[in-house]
């Protein structure tokens, strides 16, 4: 495992006689088999040993550094390293571990310090390089980051690694086209790298180039079949590009569904304590797994609801795989009677604590999407499982009871392309939380009065505008020569993906100077203010807005949108029909154009509409969280009646 140790055992600078340098390497052997066995203990009483044995010997002090980080002893493991630097000034490996143990206490400038040491004595080392990006990152200098990491795949070149790391940081830098080539790099050297084919598509993916995509994602799980990030990857890009993808959802998500099974060992039987009563009513442990309880439109849309939930009712636990807390983070934790961190923890280790938590009704709210926890629903931790809120097709996992949705969004016609059994809500699933009060938020004068032409937005992310909605966009546009065009996405902050949407935009009719490109806000308020200047939302098609259509009627501007085939087609449908705009909503896509030029026509209903918009929704159950908590809450209990009449049926049958 540590090579350059194994080279530097024989090695003395003490003078100890040959006959006792057998037993120093005889306890590394140990040591090194206690390590890879996780028995720390063991491993740290090895290398005591044999340091005690050789205690010049630089590289048993640094292997003993080791096993005493593993066991995160970082002050005696500092004294240990500090002391072999002493016996060995130009050891590389040991500048390293001190800064993994600074960067391990959060003790950024020593760590940045330490791997730059390591690299001025050995030029080359990957793992230093790839640490002092970490750090770089952890402190918030993308840029420093990006310049270890470039120049390390300079020195480098044929590192997996370190290729595969700057392409990460592109894509998290919004660069798309740069990291797609580091992937490719990446995937040349090494072609069996499941993660890197993974990465590719997602990079391609949100370069909107969805079929590649696709390619990269089957390659991924090609090389590596139970790499399950990937196949949820898959299934999300099928979810909604095009009837020929769409097909193949049902048959893979069950493929799904059987390897998260193969993986999991489904209780049977759960805890559950009725100490706590209403009205006659046992009080539910409702357990919400999400990594997106931050200023993300899962949170956003909870944070309203999660307030107007009856406490005497429901008690919520949340089990969290955020990476990062905020604002919202913190107002929302108050609503949960416990916060379990399960990032770091097994699916095993996650549902063992679900399950000893006596949760009776868990909801996934993630879906395919990204940091979702899937499999961990395929062990039925919990009697009752539900899939709400982040994610608008099947999960495939078995186990999982139930998807929340309405009529509108999953008619009965279309209950068939769900594993799950569709609950409907009585007028929506989705419940938004405006933002709150303040005059910069107020709705702004239609802007088309002041330009004298209509302004047509959309702020959907570039994966989701395919050609479909930009051939409809072009017909609108030559029905109305003055009409201009806003869109605005974080994909817009890559110059070859600005390049590469107005060539395609000029496929279909859309000439650049009827269109400007804006890239994203960090800040939502921000972003709020934009609809300042967008007179219609036009939707786009397969893969409808959610949060962008709420927000705009917030802001006093409506969508028109198209009723698709699916439930994450037909969700701009939902949206328009519950808050009282069902007219804005087209059935086929020429109806979509004639909606977007009728009312563009008509300046003054435009203006009026504007005027009382946000005032007419706020009293829908779309932005009213009393009410929508209170038919959420009929619906868990709904549900856990349900189960429980199941459970008697079989006692009384047994």
């Amino acid at each position: 495992m540590f090579n350059w140790l194994k080279k530097s055992v024989g090695r003395s600078g003490g003078g100890r006689g040959a006959e006792n340098q057998a037993d120093p390497a005889s306890l590394i052997a140990q040591a090194t088999e206690a390590l890879n066995a996780g028995d720390l203990e063991k491993a740290a009483q090895c290398y005591q040993q044999a340091v005690s044995l050789d205690p010049n010997n630089p590289a048993l002090r640094a292997g003993l550094g080791v096993a005493l980080i593993r066991q995160a002893s970082y002050a005696e493991a500092k004294t240990q390293l500090n002391r072999a630097i002493l016996l060995d000034p130009a050891n590389a490996n040991t500048y390293y571990l001190l800064g993994n143990i600074a960067q391990k206490q959060g003790d950024l400038p020593a760590a940045i310090e330490l791997y730059n040491e390591a690299l001025e004595i050995k030029p080359n080392f990957e793992a230093a390089f790839n640490n002092l990006a970490a750090v770089h990152l952890a402190a918030g200098d993308k840029d420093s980051a990006e310049e270890v990491l470039s120049h390390a795949v300079a020195v480098c070149d044929q590192s997996t690694l370190l290729n595969f790391e700057l392409g990460v940081l592109h894509a998290n830098k919004n660069n798309f086209a740069n990291a797609v080539e580091c992937y490719q790099r990446a995937l040349l050297i090494k072609p069996g790298f499941g993660e890197a084919h993974r990465n590719l598509g997602v990079a391609l993916q949100s370069q909107g180039k969805l079929a590649d995509a696709i390619t990269g994602f089957e390659r991924a799980l090609s090389a590596e079949p139970g790499l399950l990030a990937a196949h949820s990857n898959l299934l999300w890009v099928l979810s909604f590009e095009g009837a020929q993808f769409r097909a193949r959802y049902l048959p893979e998500v069950r493929r799904y569904g059987a390897k998260a099974l193969a993986l999991a060992r489904p209780y049977r039987e759960w805890l559950g304590d009725g100490t706590e009563v209403w009205e006659g009513r046992r009080r539910l442990r409702v357990g919400l797994v999400s990594g997106d309880l931050w200023t993300h439109p899962v949170g956003i849309f909870l944070e309203g609801v999660l307030g107007k939930l009856g406490r005497q009712k429901l008690e919520l636990v949340a089990y969290s795989m955020n990476h990062r807390d905020d604002g919202l983070t913190e107002r929302i934790k108050g609503f949960f009677s416990a916060w379990t961190p399960i990032a770091d923890m097994s699916d095993e280790a996650a549902a063992r604590k679900i399950h000893a938590d006596g949760v009776d009704i868990l909801i996934d709210l993630a879906g395919h999407s990204g940091r979702n926890r899937l499999p961990l629903f395929a062990w039925k931790p919990a009697p009752v499982q539900v899939s709400w809120l982040g994610y608008l097709a099947s999960t495939g996992v078995p186990g999982m009871d139930y998807i929340l949705a309405d009529r509108v969004a999953a008619p009965e016609a279309l209950h068939h392309q769900f594993t799950e059994t569709v609950w409907c809500l009585p007028e929506t699933f989705n419940c938004f939380t405006p933002p709150t009060e303040h005059p910069k938020f107020a709705v702004a004068p239609l802007p088309a009065l002041r330009n004298g032409h209509v302004t047509f937005g959309s702020f959907q992310r570039i994966n989701k505008l395919g050609d479909s909605s930009l051939d409809l966009w072009g017909r609108i546009l030559k029905a109305l020569p003055g009409a201009r065009l806003q869109l605005r996405n974080r994909e817009m902050d890559d110059p070859v993906a600005r390049v590469e949407l107005l060539a395609r935009l000029a496929q279909f009719g859309v000439t650049r100077e009827r269109v400007t490109l804006s890239g994203w806000l960090q800040h939502r308020d921000d972003f709020l203010v934009t609809y300042a200047d967008v007179d219609i939302v036009l939707d786009t098609i397969s893969y409808p807005g959610t949060t962008t259509t709420c927000e705009a009627l917030w802001m006093g501007v409506p969508t028109v949108t198209l009723t698709g085939e699916t439930m994450l087609g037909r969700v701009g449908a939902s949206l328009m029909t519950c808050a009282g705009l069902k007219e804005w909503v087209a059935a086929n896509e020429d109806e979509y154009v004639a909606l977007a030029v009728k009312y563009a026509s008509d300046v003054e209903g435009l203006a009026r509409l504007r005027a009382g918009l946000r005032q007419q929704v706020a009293a829908t159950t779309l932005f009213d969280a009393t009410r929508f908590a209170q038919q959420l809450e009929d619906a868990l209990f709904a549900m856990w009646e349900r189960k429980m009449g199941e459970q008697k049926s079989v006692c009384l049958a047994g």
